[in-house]
């Protein structure tokens, strides 16, 4: 069973597809790297293992994903599947660490999408429990553009080593829907 890799910037829609596979295929289990990242920073002081903005000097998060995979596969088999989705890993760590046989991966943009616009759309449909709901408007612009500058170089390396990037920006939930029929098949031809 193919392992289901999910990356890019926030507020693309990684998680709700993550769920909408999930909902299709109850034996993959979804890994929220964002979730790891934070206990392992909280619980393990000064441990190399960042998100993208921390600007870590060498980030062994790819590393450290990659043995996790691994010693769940050996252990467990391969009858369950995981979803992995996360905005920590590049394009280049990814071809680096991991063997693209044995992975499906998306990387979500939103290129069409303005900064004001992404903060807009996180005003009116994020759920109240959402990270962005804690966060002043200042502060979210100027998350958002640092992002931004991160999805160019995201969409570039996707085209580098033939990597599918998929632009959220407009018809998301077409967009999603295709993506996912598209991904169905891909995983009956296993």
């Amino acid at each position: 069973m193919k392992t289901i890799m999910i990356f890019g910037i926030c507020r693309t829609g990684k998680t709700t597809f993550s769920r909408m596979i999930q909902k299709e295929f109850k034996h993959y289990q979804i890994i929220e790297l964002d979730t790891i990242i934070a206990a392992l920073q909280k619980t393990v002081p000064g441990v190399p293992i960042g998100f993208i903005h921390d600007n870590l000097p060498e980030n062994h998060l790819p590393e450290f994903l990659h043995l996790l995979l691994q010693k769940n596969i050996h252990k467990n088999g391969k009858e369950l599947g995981f979803i992995i989705n996360g905005d920590s890993i590049m394009p280049a760590d990814l071809v680096k660490y991991f063997d693209l046989q044995e992975i499906l991966v998306y990387y979500f943009v939103t290129e069409k999408l303005s900064c004001a616009q992404i903060l807009a759309n996180c005003r009116h449909f994020d759920a109240k429990e959402e990270w962005t709901t804690r966060r002043s408007d200042e502060t979210l612009l100027k998350h958002f553009q640092f992002y931004k500058d991160i999805e160019q170089k995201i969409i570039r390396d996707c085209a580098k080593y033939h990597l599918p990037c998929i632009d959220t920006s407009t018809n998301r939930e077409a967009t999603l829907q295709q993506l996912l029929a598209t991904l169905k098949a891909e995983l009956k031809r296993q």
